[in-house]
């Protein structure tokens, strides 16, 4: 028989009968289609339950009658004498009222001192009975969280390994949007088959039916399109560089779980919907022994969502051809797709030729440039390609200039060192002593020494000399012409693989 059946039967409500299912009296079958079926043994276990409930029995001696630990005419017995003492109870609070009447007291003339050591109070049981109420506010925005990013993080993923996308300079709003498109189709599915999603399972939830079972496909669909706008919209709040947007975005979030926490039904919630633990028992989330290790579950996953990002920005970072054989135009391509990834294509001036030359990118692209302390005489860096069979053995960075006299105080101009291009070019052609790390490694010292370094890993070679006159020095980043001096700018640099 349906639960509604079983509240007739019974004259229990529907609180009543979940909650000692919860507390293990009995246990109801499902059908095929997910729903609860009633039995007459389950039924009759209720009427028990419930009289003994009423004769003042406690959970834990109902239990104990069930199991069969102890007899039901002793225990009788006792709660006979337990019920006698609770009547001399009541018969003496009688006693009372009709002595406060007597008295004629009203409520500010009542002497409560002289009434209060003699009476006793009697609390209702069956009420008290109830399923409690399951808001766990936290729990589901934690959940909700974590399903994002993991649907942010297989986005990532695609757009690292597929198109170069770089996390660090494009940011997480694109994969985060796309993510939640993606988390609203598959949220419909598993909340119809499981009632369930990865974050609301690793934290012990689920959305059902007030009879336990799962939403429909509309149910379903309409809940999901509902917090998708609303954690849409504050998604794309808190990622606007204004920080009341900012302080908006946090908002939202907060009064959703302020509402949940005061058990107050969120507009994407339909009726009868209940969240609930996929325990046999309610109890404190942090009673029971297994949520530490949901909590760890938790963290692992999000760990685990960063660390894949991470890698996949590596992969992507990585040049397409990794050599150590690789030919000049191969070189080229390297040194031009690290170059986009780094700053944006739309954001590149120049981008390396084949020639060994930088070529500017025309005009109509949109780029802007901008030029420091007026545009530099200074031509920019070159590459000689050195090789066997088509197969480089060397690539030399040269950047040099000569002023011829002395410069005037108009033609005073900046240059920057060319040590990013030389870093660049070595991941580019030495990448498998170099990597990434390497790179770091090697950009960092030649700016300790400007540019004069000798650098040898694994047989592979990096010999850079720099020598500057007529310049003084502006920061690390750049050399600034010097009224009245004559300057003579020289960077060498040869990488050679052996």
């Amino acid at each position: 028989m349906t639960i509604k059946e079983v509240e007739l039967h019974t004259g229990l409500t529907r609180a009543n009968i979940r909650y000692y299912e919860d507390q293990g009296f009995f246990a109801a079958a499902r059908g095929e289609n997910g729903y609860r079926n009633y039995s007459d043994t389950d039924v009759n276990t209720l009427l028990k339950v419930k009289l003994l409930r009423q004769l003042g029995f406690s959970l834990e001696e109902i239990h104990e009658l069930q199991r069969g630990e102890r007899s039901l005419e002793p225990a009788l017995v006792q709660r006979e004498a337990d019920l006698e003492h609770q009547r001399q109870e009541l018969d003496q609070a009688a006693r009372l009222c009709r002595d406060i009447r007597a008295d004629g007291a009203d409520f500010y003339t009542l002497d409560a001192r002289r009434y209060l050591d003699r009476l006793v109070r009697a609390e209702p049981v069956i009420e008290k009975d109830r399923d409690p109420v399951r808001i766990f506010p936290w729990r589901r925005y934690f959940a909700r969280t974590l399903d994002l990013f993991l649907y942010s993080t297989f986005i990532t993923l695609v757009l690292q390994l597929a198109f170069q996308f770089n996390m660090v300079r494009s940011g997480s709003l694109l994969p985060a949007l796309t993510g939640l498109f993606l988390m609203a189709g598959a949220e419909v599915l598993m909340l119809h088959l499981w009632g369930s999603t990865p974050g609301k399972a690793l934290l012990g939830l689920k959305i059902l039916r007030e009879d336990g079972s799962r939403l429909s496909w509309g149910e379903a669909a309409q809940r999901t399109i509902f917090v998708m706008v609303f954690f849409g919209g504050s998604l794309l709040l808190g990622q606007i560089p204004i920080p009341l947007l900012a302080l908006v975005s946090l908002g939202m979030n907060i009064w959703a779980c302020w509402q949940v926490y005061h058990e107050k039904p969120l507009f994407w919630e339909g009726d009868g919907e209940l969240y609930l633990e996929g325990s046999t028992r309610e109890r404190a989330f942090w009673e029971n022994g297994r949520s530490y290790f949901r909590v760890a579950g938790y963290l692992a996953a999000f760990s685990a969502c960063i660390g894949l990002m991470t890698g996949g920005h590596l992969l992507a970072s990585m040049p397409p051809h990794r050599g150590p054989d690789i030919t000049a135009a191969q070189f080229v391509d390297n040194y031009n797709r690290f170059m986009e990834f780094a700053y944006g294509k739309e954001n590149l001036s120049c981008h390396l030729t084949e020639s060994g030359v930088f070529e500017e990118v025309p005009e109509d692209s949109g780029t802007v440039v901008l030029h420091m302390f007026g545009e530099s005489p200074v031509p920019r860096a070159s590459f000689r390609f050195a090789g066997e069979g088509g197969v480089l053995t060397q690539v030399t960075l040269v950047r040099c200039y000569d002023s011829g006299g002395p410069i005037t105080g108009e033609q005073t101009y900046g240059v920057g060192f060319p040590y990013e291009e030389i870093a660049v070019a070595a991941r580019s052609f030495l990448w498998k002593p170099l990597g990434n790390d390497g790179m770091a490694e090697l950009l960092e010292a030649l700016q300790q020494k400007k540019g004069n370094l000798r650098w040898e890993r694994e047989g592979f070679t990096i010999d850079s000399q720099a020598r500057f006159s007529g310049y003084s020095y502006f920061g690390n980043e750049a050399l600034l012409a010097e009224e009245g001096e004559s300057q003579s700018y020289f960077v060498e640099c040869a990488m050679t693989k052996p």
